[in-house]
């Protein structure tokens, strides 16, 4: 295994532990001040306190989720790779990360939808 490939798989196991680490921080309550600038930001979860903390806790709930089933599906995809050249590697691995920013999206849809109905 190159070293282009230890890089390429840290690089796809970014957005897995990203999601999975914010994910559980908002879901368990450790959720960013409101109105600040960071967080799930959109119009709907800054419309009142409450639907910024609902959109937190609901978003990190998909997210931890999402995240924590990504992370192993993830290192077993870049596993397929280990023995190939450089650009095979490094092509699979944006299909890796393609894949995996559609994943995190998604629960915006959702989250979104949820806070529709919540009256936001």
């Amino acid at each position: 295994m190159s070293w282009f490939w230890w890089f390429m798989l840290a690089v796809a196991l970014l957005i897995p532990l990203t999601m999975l680490i914010l994910g559980l921080r908002w879901w368990r309550g450790r959720i960013p001040p409101y109105g600040g600038s960071t967080g799930y930001r959109t119009r709907r979860s800054l419309a009142s306190p409450e639907a910024w903390v609902f959109a937190h806790v609901f978003f990190g709930r998909l997210w931890t989720i999402l995240g924590a089933a990504a992370l192993p599906v993830s290192l077993a995809a870049m596993l397929q790779c280990r023995a190939g050249d450089s650009e095979r590697i490094g092509w699979w691995g944006l299909g890796v990360c393609l894949v995996q920013s559609a994943v995190m999206l998604a629960p915006m849809v959702a989250t979104e939808n949820a806070l529709r109905r919540m009256g936001g």
